[in-house]
């Protein structure tokens, strides 16, 4: 089976973690699959280029598409000929969709990642000719897919709910994470706070950075520690310091594969206002970690409160810092909750279930023929 995943491009996010997660499931199945980049191909490209998956990109600017553009992109769809094609963003699935219906292609789904507002007409009429360009949606939460029906966007017949999932923790995760904690000059008894996500304005890592100002103030030794990059890095770390905690946090930058990061961690939190199904909560869980988030987007269907974390009203500073405390004094309360996450994720989470559940959503599209 030929399989064509459209994308904006590879940049470092939890949608373009999944592709690969994806791509790789793919190729080990026996598909032959490519990935078509809108835009510029991205960070990740070369480590899509490692599954043996072919990156294709058109190198168009962002706006509306051409018709140069268009036309491109019809002679490679064209060319790569797939049975399939897989969107993963509203653009793709507007532009590609439209295209590859023209060329008589009718396998075609789309994966919803996050919320957007439709409220404009523009947006929703933009995003009525996307979801109507495909057959199917899966959408990776409920709140998602809630989102989509009650603006009239989609009929409840064409959606799913497909969750992400995530490769678990290798043998050697544990080993790694001791070795950052000394790299970090960490001391042994302090307790490390952390979190995985874009440094962009909706993740609200300040929110934790102040959390933990507080903590220090009360005498807590205490570390934070923040895997990911984006526009806001300069301004929370400018932010660190005028807190008098910069030598207390780590920016560590975007990584691929942060399971020794958070291997790191005694405490995994969210602070954002806004969430789909975050790729690093699963991460958190996998590597048994107890987990603080936000009651926002699709994080509520994932967190039983008091079971595997705990949810808290986004912007509730005191609510925050006491919850981080009580996690603090209590490690069998933080052992029990990161235990119950890690048999989630291991149960209904794996890379390999949500690569094969969309596998076989390809192979039921395909043997549908055209509607």
């Amino acid at each position: 089976m030929k399989v064509l995943h459209a994308v904006l491009s590879l940049e470092c996010g939890g949608l373009e973690r999944l592709v690969i997660h994806l791509c790789r499931e793919g190729i080990a199945a026996g598909d032959e699959v490519t990935v078509l980049c809108l835009e510029n191909p991205g960070a990740l490209a070369s480590k899509v280029h490692e599954t043996g998956t072919e990156v294709v990109s058109l190198g168009r600017t962002p706006g509306l598409m051409t018709i140069p553009e268009a036309l491109h992109l019809r002679r490679e769809i064209k060319r790569l000929r797939p049975d399939v094609i897989h969107c993963h963003q509203m653009s793709a699935a507007l532009y590609v969709g439209t295209v590859a219906r023209s060329l008589g292609i009718s396998a075609l789904l789309h994966t919803e990642h996050g919320n957007h507002d439709y409220s404009n007409w523009r947006q929703w009429v933009t995003a009525w000719i996307a979801f109507n360009a495909v057959r199917r949606i899966y959408c990776v939460s409920q709140e998602i897919a809630d989102n989509l029906t009650s603006h009239r966007l989609v009929p409840p017949h064409r959606l799913s709910i497909q969750v992400n999932g995530i490769p678990l923790p290798s043998d050697d995760a544990p080993s790694a994470s001791v070795a950052l904690r000394k790299a970090c000059n960490i001391a042994d008894g302090a307790l490390v706070i952390g979190s995985v996500g874009r440094l962009v304005t909706v993740k609200r890592q300040e929110r934790l950075l102040k959390a933990v100002a507080t903590m220090v103030a009360r005498n807590r030794s205490v570390h934070l520690l923040l895997v990911g990059d984006g526009a806001r890095r300069e301004e929370l770390e400018a932010q660190a310091r005028s807190l008098g905690i910069g030598q207390l946090v780590h920016f560590a930058g975007f990584k691929l594969e942060p399971q020794p990061y958070i291997g790191v961690m005694d405490i995994f939190v969210l602070t954002s206002d806004s969430e789909g199904m975050p790729m690093a909560l699963l991460e958190a869980w996998a590597a048994a970690k107890p987990v603080v988030v936000t009651a926002v987007g699709g994080l509520p269907n994932l967190v039983d409160e008091g079971v595997n974390g705990f949810l808290l009203p986004a912007g509730d500073h005191e609510r925050l810092v006491s919850r981080l405390e009580a996690l603090a004094d209590d490690p069998e309360c933080r052992r029990r909750l990161g235990n119950n996450g890690r048999e989630l994720v291991a149960a209904k989470y794996s890379a390999a279930q949500s690569a094969a559940a969309y596998r076989n959503a390809y192979l039921e599209l395909i043997a549908g023929g055209a509607h």
